[in-house]
Parts: structure tokens; C-alpha cells; sequence
């Protein structure tokens, strides 16, 4: 074993380089409780984030599946009502009335689905990290593809940039940076910064 010195940084760390091998570097203990309180908050806060758009797009869906099915006995009513009027029985005034209905619920159910859609891409981006220009041409079964995909690839971590084609820097972003450095910029871009 070769001759060990030790140098004291200004930020309280402890540098350990051994003669012919690589330096170890200890730091104080509140940097590192510092770091694991910032991930167990962003966990947290996805979380959250997870459960109210889960909810949300619960709450959305079964708007839409209560529209559809008013479209569905409208149209009943409407048919019925037109082959009533066939045989004899029913009035022209039911038959209006029953169409008006229908296109207001055709109307409704379609809002409804708009508002679902715009929901699900907004979800898929905020969960993901996808681009929102990713999502904005996709319809509700594509997205649904699209989201099983992401999941099966990465789960509930965002992607990161080289996934959706925006580059980042690679390893030449961290070329010539102290490991003490680069560990400040990564907790001042946190959440808790």
C-alpha cells in the first residue's frame, strides 16, 4: 500500500489520493442527506402527480362513456320514433323533439371527447417528458399504444432527450467540471433549488 494524503476542499470535502491509484473523495454527511431528500421529494411529487391524472382521466372517461351512451338511446328513440310514424302510430313533434336531443347529446359527447383527448396528451407529456408536438397529431387509440410503449421502455421515469431526438451534450457537457461542481449545477436544477 502506497503513501496516502488528504486535502481538505472548501466545500468540506475530503479528498484521499493514494499513490498510484485513483482519488477518493468524501463528503459531509448533510450533502448527502441534502441529495436524497431532493429525490424522495421529487418522488413524492410525481407521485401526486400521477394519482390527480389518474383521477382526472377517470373522471373524464366516464364523462364520455355517459355521453356515448346517451347518443346510443337517442338514436334508439330516434329509430323507434321513425318506424312508429312507418305503421301509423307517433307524431312528426316526438320524432323533431327526438332528434333534437340526440344531436345535443352527439354534440356534448363529442366536447367531451375533445376535452379526454387534450387531457390524455397532456398527461402523456407531463408524465413522460415527451414533446407535446409528439403527441398532438395522435388520437385516443394511438395515444393509448403510445403510452403502453413508453411504460414498457422506461416505466415512470421521464425520458430523456436523446429518446426524442433533441441531442443534449453527452459526455462533453461534463468535460473539465469538478465532480464537486457538477453536483451543485444538478442540485441548483432540482426541485428544491
Amino acid at each position: 500500500m502506497g503513501d496516502v494524503t488528504y486535502t481538505a476542499g472548501q466545500d468540506g470535502a475530503v479528498t484521499a489520493k493514494e499513490e498510484g491509484k485513483g482519488d477518493v473523495r468524501y463528503v459531509p454527511e448533510s450533502d448527502l442527506l441534502a441529495v436524497k431528500g431532493g429525490k424522495e421529494t421529487g418522488e413524492k411529487a410525481a407521485t401526486e402527480a400521477a394519482t390527480v391524472a389518474a383521477t382526472a382521466l377517470t373522471e373524464a372517461t366516464g364523462k364520455v362513456e355517459t355521453e356515448h351512451q346517451l347518443v346510443l338511446q337517442a338514436e334508439a328513440k330516434v329509430i323507434g320514433l321513425e318506424e312508429q310514424i312507418k305503421v301509423g302510430g307517433g307524431s312528426a313533434a316526438e320524432l323533431a323533439t327526438a332528434r333534437a336531443e340526440l344531436e345535443t347529446a352527439k354534440k356534448s359527447g363529442e366536447e367531451h371527447g375533445t376535452a379526454l383527448l387534450t387531457l390524455r396528451r397532456e398527461v402523456i407529456v407531463a408524465r413522460y417528458g415527451v414533446p407535446a408536438d409528439k403527441v398532438e397529431t395522435k388520437d385516443l387509440a394511438a395515444l393509448a399504444v403510445y403510452e403502453d410503449a413508453l411504460k414498457s421502455v422506461i416505466g415512470d421515469k421521464k425520458l430523456g432527450n436523446f429518446a426524442v431526438g433533441a441531442g443534449g451534450g453527452g459526455s462533453a457537457a461534463l468535460e473539465g467540471k469538478k465532480p464537486m461542481d457538477l453536483a451543485v449545477e444538478a442540485y441548483s436544477t432540482s426541485n428544491r433549488g
